[in-house]
């Protein structure tokens, strides 16, 4: 009787069985019909976006103030979504980068979309979010995929939430989950689900929809806002909107045919690279080989398009500068580390600057216990996603998990022990990142840097290098070898460097 009576209050507390489906269905009804029950939408307005980790190519604002400031501009931006595809396209005008360095921004077309078979909930995560934490696309997966219901108090509001999950599986095995926060009002304000991502962990991926109207016959909200891990990632102002457009069939082509047998034209949405995080997949072993700068000191190569490190070995520890680009490569590089410098621990590991291709190997480091040394202005960034669950993950720091520990440099750092010695500098003002640093080795006369990167012979130093050179200029630093993180097909040299800049 007593156990009767406590599971007759906990239903009482939360709708169970049936009745819990049955309020979902309702929730999912009266959502849709507040909505207008279209079949399709398209609205239109003015965005920006940013590439992850990075700052967006501003044409009237090109200085990088931080971890996605500023962000990119996206005008005559057109969305169009196709529930029973289902299927969604945005498109707009943008500039993007010159090239080779430039910092002039050039024209350029922003096009992201999810092909039916990217929306096919059984496929990866990463691929189809787009499509699903816009209202529309979350009713109709919360429809087909046993959506539940509660209820949740965020700020003072009352909210009723829905939950489901896509069939496919994160890499440990958890299942994702997207939540619709519904207001009173029967209109979904926030949709919300996390996928896997090396530096992120459970990267939290969260679209804002505020100010609804109805635009003609049809609602939709006045303004959206998506963030990943906390930090601004895409943002649109809508100026109008209509439903079921009679264009629909132009507004969304079907894909192209596969070439040559693989997946259809189109690629995944913002961030795909956000189900990176495993330890390589089926990608070949990667083979490390090293080059002696001196006693102690080693600049570690996987050859041709390598991400180069170079390790520091001190009295009682090693210091890695960079971590290898991608877990496979930190993995390979802190093997190869063990095998020159035994029995010592890697105490450190430096990150010249916090974009995705030069963060991506420092969970593995993180797990070995290593120290991360950054720009001061990287510090919150680092400490916030690095320290965040990773339990939709199957990598090195998922299955060994530890705190990240970061110590910051302001404009100068000196590590030494008396035997040896490595010198940081922030770099600034330069182009591509606020919190970009080197390392010199006054000893060995080298000077360690990433994305300086000199011209092939014959072409122009890009504004980049043309950037660094008065700074080093002004840091008065006595070098003869200049190594870049992106390996170079030759040794390059404090000559070539200003042989690149006309000196």
């Amino acid at each position: 009787m007593v156990k009767r009576l406590a599971l007759v209050a906990i239903c009482l507390a939360y709708p169970c069985g049936n009745a819990m489906a049955q309020d979902a269905k309702t929730v999912i009804a009266n959502a849709q019909k507040a909505l207008g029950g279209p079949q399709s939408i398209t609205y239109s307005g003015s965005a920006k976006d940013v590439a992850f980790q990075q700052c967006g190519t501003n044409a009237a604002d090109m200085t990088c103030r931080g971890t996605h400031d500023p962000m990119r501009p996206i005008n005559n931006y057109v969305r169009v979504i196709d529930l029973a595809a289902p299927a969604s396209r945005h498109t707009g005008a943008t500039n993007n980068p010159a090239g080779g360095g430039a910092t002039t921004p050039i024209p350029g077309t922003f096009f992201q979309q999810v092909t039916p078979q990217q929306a096919d909930v059984s496929q990866p995560w990463a691929s189809s979010l787009e499509f699903y934490i816009t209202p529309w696309g979350f009713l109709k997966g919360a429809a087909e995929n046993n959506a539940t219901a509660s209820r949740r108090t965020v700020d003072g509001r009352n909210y009723t939430v829905l939950t489901w999950s896509p069939a496919v599986k994160a890499p440990s095995g958890k299942a994702y989950v997207i939540n619709a926060y519904v207001n009173d009002n029967n209109i979904v304000e926030r949709v919300e689900t996390w996928v896997g991502d090396n530096i992120m962990g459970d990267m939290h991926i969260v679209a804002t929809y505020t100010g609804w109207k109805d635009f003609g016959g049809v609602m939709a909200p006045s303004k959206i806002v998506q963030t990943r891990g906390g930090w601004p990632f895409f943002e649109v102002e809508v100026a109008a909107a209509r439903a079921n457009p009679p264009d629909l069939a132009t507004l969304v082509p079907p894909p192209a045919p596969p070439a040559g047998g693989g997946a259809p034209a189109g690629g995944p949405p913002p961030a795909a690279a956000a189900g990176r995080g495993g330890p390589g997949g089926g990608a070949p072993a990667l083979t490390v080989t090293s080059e002696k700068l001196g006693e102690g000191v080693y600049r570690l190569t996987t050859g041709p398009g390598s991400y180069d490190s170079v390790i520091v070995e001190f009295r009682d520890h090693i210091m890695m500068l960079e971590a290898g680009q991608s877990e496979a490569r930190a993995l390979a590089y802190i093997a190869e580390t063990k095998k020159l410098i035994p029995n010592k621990p890697i105490r450190y590991v430096m990150n010249t600057h916090p974009h995705a291709d030069h963060t991506g190997g420092l969970p593995a480091l993180v797990a070995e216990g290593a120290t991360i040394i950054t720009q001061q202005n990287n510090v919150a960034f680092f400490e916030k996603a690095l320290n965040t669950p990773r339990t939709l993950l199957n990598d090195t720091l998922a299955t060994n998990p530890k705190k990240a520990r970061i110590e910051a440099v302001s404009d100068k750092k000196v590590y030494s022990d008396g035997t040896r010695t490595v010198e940081m500098y922030h770099v600034s003002p330069v182009p591509h990142s606020n919190g970009l640093m080197i390392a010199y080795l006054p000893k060995e006369k080298v000077v360690f840097q990433g994305d300086f990167s000199l011209p092939a012979a014959g072409q122009p130093a890009n504004d980049h290098v043309k950037a660094l050179v008065p700074i080093l200029e002004k840091l008065n630093l006595d070098f003869d070898r200049y190594i870049n993180v992106h390996a170079s097909a030759t040794p390059q040299t404090k000559a070539d460097l200003w042989k690149a800049v006309g000196k």
